[in-house]
């Protein structure tokens, strides 16, 4: 899927952002319950999928990852323009936009990891690609 070191930087992406959302959550707790209940669930699951992304090469991790990484951007982006039930921010924080920079850039590496690759093609359907005969249902003609 991808290089080992371009994996191990995704999960210290995943694991910095995770970490982040926990030291910010006693913060959020005291402003919002659920919000800072978010943080805190978003910020172990995301650790956890950082061990396991390290550990390896792997689609759940992947997908997983990237689908918690765009929904916390999108959770910050919304929390601060139309806002959330009851919460509402108005500063764009510098720790913010480091998670968002974190997670687009893991988001684009999911993509292209979770890719299907050429290498990656059945040997069978490689074969039937590359042979001149005809298609199945198809009968040869001779002369």
């Amino acid at each position: 899927m991808t290089s080992p070191t371009t994996r191990k930087l995704a999960a210290t992406a995943l694991a910095a952002v995770g970490v982040i959302h926990l030291i910010l959550s006693p913060e959020y707790l005291s402003e919002r319950t659920y919000v800072g209940a978010l943080f805190i669930a978003g910020g172990l699951f995301m650790c956890g999928l950082a061990v396991a992304l390290w550990r390896a090469d792997n689609v759940p991790s992947w997908l997983l990852g990237a689908l918690t990484m765009a929904g916390m951007g999108i959770g910050f982006v919304l929390s601060r323009t139309t806002g959330l039930p009851g919460f509402h921010e108005s500063e764009w924080e510098l720790s913010g936009i480091v998670c968002l920079v974190l997670e687009a850039a893991f988001v684009a590496v999911a993509i292209a990891a979770l890719r299907p690759r050429p290498d990656t093609v059945a040997p069978a359907a490689r074969e039937q690609r590359f042979r001149h005969e005809p298609a199945p249902g198809r009968e040869r003609v001779s002369a």
